[in-house]
Parts: structure tokens; sequence; C-alpha cells
């Protein structure tokens, strides 16, 4: 019953833009195809996906972030207004450009990706604005969740200063990391980076298990971190302490659009950590998860229903 659970999330909020059109001639003015388009659909995308994923399990999210001044912070406050299991915080900044990414496609395939962004991190005042929220809140949190893409929002101080006051409380500290230094988590109970990512900050191949647990161990052992779980796309889940290691394989699927899934994984994941789940427990459930979102197209949730079809078993 995740109903129960109380989470507080912060990190870097964007807006997912979809194009969806025709390619059917080139242009006359350069050796370019000509994209018509027919429909259009924006959603929250990067911690406000996390958001989405929380809530469509039924769980009582606190929502902490920085935006811009501009329109797509308007389209953003908009989405967040309707999702009624959450209470945002938002700092406004007007110096800041707010994320979006907008994809163009045509027979469900992606041509091109445009982003507007910037990744600078957010000023001493945006900070001091979601520590003053976080302080207020964490008394009444289950589990706090950092969704980190790298925008600015989760800075070396402010990671620095959430997980120190969650440790005061014995409240576990997930993370979503896309920094390459993995320092800034420092004290974090649990990090769930993608194969990519821990092959780049170990500096270590990381596809086979072997591979996996040596990524992990270096992980632990140099930014003491408790817990890792590597998402391995095709090949599942790895989690590895000092204990224990579990490899949970996935069976193989058709994928269309990967966008999301890790927002599905550390959703869930930080779920069943705040519910105590039974750790195999926990990795069956966010592979399955990973697995039904990656069957959509597009940035996706995960819906309770799709955790309670029997005919949904991605995992083996």
């Amino acid at each position: 019953n995740f109903g129960k659970i109380r989470v507080l999330l912060i990190g870097d909020v964007m807006l997912d833009k979809y194009v969806f059109g025709n390619i059917d001639r080139i242009s006359p003015e350069a050796p370019v195809p000509v994209f018509l388009s027919k429909n259009k659909k924006t959603v929250l995308g990067g911690a406000g996906n996390v958001l989405n994923n929380l809530s469509s399990l039924g769980a009582a999210v606190t929502f902490l972030s920085v935006i811009g001044k501009d329109l797509v912070a308007k389209d953003i406050k908009s989405k967040l207004k309707k999702n009624k299991l959450s209470k945002c915080f938002l700092y406004e900044e007007k110096k800041i450009t707010s994320t979006s990414k907008t994809r163009y496609l045509t027979n469900n395939q992606q041509i091109i990706r445009i982003d507007e962004e910037e990744s600078n991190p957010i000023p001493k005042k945006a900070e001091e604005f979601i520590l003053d929220k976080y302080n207020k809140e964490i008394k009444k949190i289950d589990v706090v969740i950092l969704s980190d893409y790298n925008k600015g929002v989760l800075t070396g101080n402010l990671c620095k200063r959430v997980i120190e006051v969650a440790k005061r409380y014995s409240i576990p500290v997930i993370v979503d990391p896309k920094n390459k230094d993995f320092s800034i988590y420092k004290g974090s109970t649990l990090i769930t980076p993608n194969q990519k990512e821990v092959a780049e900050i170990s500096k270590l191949e990381c596809d086979t298990n072997e591979e996996a647990e040596k990524c992990s161990k270096y992980i632990i052992e140099n930014f003491n971190i408790k817990n890792v779980i590597i998402t391995r796309g095709e090949k599942g889940l790895t989690f590895y302490n000092k204990k224990k290691v579990i490899h949970a394989p996935t069976k193989k699927i058709e994928v269309y659009d990967v966008s999301g899934a890790g927002d599905t994984v550390i959703s869930i994941v930080s779920l069943c950590v705040a519910s105590s789940f039974k750790l195999e427990d926990t990795l069956s459930l966010a592979n399955k998860a990973a697995g039904i979102v990656v069957g959509k197209l597009g940035t996706s949730t995960i819906e309770k229903s799709d955790l309670l079809d029997s005919k949904n078993t991605y995992f083996e």
C-alpha cells in the first residue's frame, strides 16, 4: 500500500514535448526532409516524471525545484497544479531558462531532439529556499529522493546538507545521479546509476555481472554510499552492498522508448525501501515496472494496475 508513503522529492523539473508528423518530400530550399506537424503532446519530464510516477502509485509527494519565469515554466506550473497528491514548492528565477526537450517523431521513430536548457548551479537564494522548505517538511517524510539531471538544482552544497539532515532523522536518501562527481552524493542510502554512468565514474568496464560488481564496489568504497543498484538495460538490475549481491535479469521485450525508465525505477525502489519490502521483491517490481514503461512511446508513468497485472511479467 504505497498510499501511506510520504516522499520528499528534490530535482530538476523539465518539460518533455512531442511533435508527431509525416515526412514525404525533400525541401526545395536545401537537401533536407520537410516535416509536416500533425499532433503535439507535452508532459512533465526529469524530476517531474518521477513525481508523476510516485503519484500514480498513490504516494503523497512534497516536491522542491527551481524554474525560470518563461513560457516553459508556465506550462510546468500548470501541469504540477493538476497533481492532487503533491505539494510543490518552486523557486522562480528570471535569469534561469527552464529546461525543455522537444522530440520530433514520424512513424513512431524519433528523428531529432531539440533541447533548451541551462546547466549552471542555482543561485544561493534558491538553495536556501529549498533548504528552508526541506527542513520544515522533513519530519513528516518516509523517504527522500534526489532526482539529479545535472541541470543545476542539486548543487554539491545542497546535496550535502540534505543528506546530513535526513541522516539525523534516520530517513533514507535515494539518488538517481547524473553529475559526474559522485562525491556530492556521499552518505546517501542508495544510488541508482545506469551502466554507462557507472563505467564513466569508475573507469571500468560494466558489461558482465562480475564487472558490474566491481563498478559497484568502486562506488561504495570511494564515495561512502551504502547501496548501489545499476540499471543495465536488457541485462536487468544489479544490486550491491558490502553484504549482498543480487543480479536481477529481465526477459527480452520489445523496446519502444527508454525515456524515463530510470525515473520509474527510482520511484519503485524508493517506495519499496520506505515500505520495508524484501530486496528481491523490490528488484522484481522495479524490473517489471521498467519493462512496462519502455514498451510505451514517450515519457510514461507506471500505474498501480500495471504492477498488479500478472500478464506484465518482465523479470525472470
